[in-house]
């Protein structure tokens, strides 16, 4: 039986990481390794939290590396045959792992596992991502940072790209891990709980626009090769992704011209009956 090592970067997260621990420790997989990576906290919930557990897991420091970095100095560490990051606000089901290592282990090409998820926190209910495929991968990011790969892959590929100053560094690596040829396979269950919190790095990320079009031009130059080879099917999914938001905006402004026409002129019929007092 392999080793997993899991993976997991901490900044002022002490409210939060004591659950996501103990759900990795809960796992009804026998050999895994628990690293923690303390980001240069300064909060001090999170310092006393981790030095009352530090018997229970390994605990590493760096400073300041931000996740991608943090990542990498802890899959540099691991012993594990296989990795899986997990985030210090989430919370992984007890048989992930162990369904994770037995779809891997199975099927000869696949070099990525996930799963199905669901939001917590701010926002519940499933996350509505598409399945796997790779049509949806070219096109945006649909595999969480949550997945069990091989340590030899990140080796092969460089580990997560520290030059992705807004994130989407998870995005960057699974497009490195398909260009070295390997699948990725979904497994149809939900064992993943991502916790949605009122302000986080994603939602910065989402609310600017021009960091957004920044970060994936990026993504794409960093994949140029990649893309190359997969031109023609790029260029059907771009069109395909143009038509439908073009649909989508001409039937949000016909919505809006009906909401128009319903709400403003009886409010301005209103307003000049009592201004000419009839």
């Amino acid at each position: 039986m392999e080793k997993v090592s899991v993976i997991m970067p901490c900044y002022n997260d002490g409210i939060y990481i004591k659950e996501a621990i103990e759900s990795v420790k809960r796992q009804t997989y026998p050999d895994i390794e628990l690293i923690v990576i303390d980001d240069g906290s300064d909060d001090k919930q999170t310092i006393d939290t981790l030095q009352a557990m530090k018997d229970e897991i390994v605990l590493l420091h760096t400073d300041h590396l931000r996740p991608a970095g943090a990542r990498n100095y802890g899959v540099s560490k691991a012993t594990g045959r296989y990795i899986m990051p997990v985030d210090s606000d989430d919370i992984i089901d007890k048989t992930y792992i162990q369904k994770a290592v037995e779809i891997i282990e199975s099927k000869e090409n696949v070099g990525v596992v996930y799963c199905e998820a669901e939001l917590f926190g701010e926002k519940t209910g499933k996350w509505e991502l598409p399945a796997y495929s790779l049509d949806k991968m070219l096109l945006d990011n649909i595999v969480f940072v949550t997945a069990l790969f091989y340590r030899e892959d990140w080796e092969k590929v460089g580990g997560f790209n520290t030059h992705m100053v807004a994130g989407m560094e998870d995005y960057d690596f699974w497009l490195s891990i398909l260009a070295l040829g390997r699948d990725i396979y979904q497994i149809p269950e939900i064992l993943f709980h991502y916790r949605i919190k009122p302000t986080s790095r994603t939602t910065g990320f989402q609310s600017d626009y021009v960091q957004m079009q920044n970060t994936y031009r990026q993504i794409y130059d960093n994949h140029r090769e990649f893309y190359a080879e997969y031109c023609e099917e790029y260029a059907k999914i771009l069109r395909d992704a143009l038509v439908e938001q073009v649909a989508i905006r001409m039937k949000y402004e016909r919505i809006f011209e009906k909401v128009q026409k319903y709400y403003r002129y009886p409010v301005i019929g209103k307003i000049i009956k009592k201004i000419i007092g009839t």
